[in-house]
């Protein structure tokens, strides 16, 4: 197996933020309660605080966040926590090419003439050849190395 890791810098990583907050107060004097019976009512501020909401965008996609039943505020008792793991895997596989296991022809020449060669694989890197002339034939086992 071969393995090659290349030298790169370390990726400059850019988290963009963007935070935008508005608050509308509207402050009215508007006339008391009157019941039933007659009565006036006794209350004379009357506050009204919602929940504070918030809408989180994650690159371009919305992202509900939903306070809890005990919080006034968000993120008075919990907090934003963002976990990012990757993970990437390269696995090369080189092919052994075997050059040992082929045939081989040949020709030469001996003191009687031409000579002809043939060479065959018979196992892993051994090998056998026959050669011959006019006059002589041979037989052997080779080992390729």
């Amino acid at each position: 197996m071969l393995t090659h890791v290349c030298p790169t810098a370390e990726p400059e990583i850019k988290t963009e933020v963007k935070y935008e907050a508005d608050t509308k107060t509207e402050v009215v004097y508007v006339p008391k309660y009157i019941y039933v019976d007659g009565s006036t009512e006794k209350t004379d501020v009357d506050v009204q605080i919602g929940k504070q909401e918030l809408n989180v965008k994650v690159n371009g996609k919305e992202f509900e966040i939903k306070k809890t039943d005990d919080e006034k505020y968000i993120f008075d008792k919990n907090k934003l926590q963002l976990t990012q793991t990757s993970f990437a895997e390269l696995n090369i596989k080189v092919p052994t090419i075997d050059k040992t296991k082929r045939w081989e022809i040949g020709i030469g020449r001996s003191k009687d003439g031409v000579a002809g060669l043939i060479g065959f694989p018979i196992n892993n890197n051994v090998g056998g050849w026959i050669a011959g002339s006019k006059g002589d034939v041979m037989v052997g086992v080779s080992l390729k190395i």
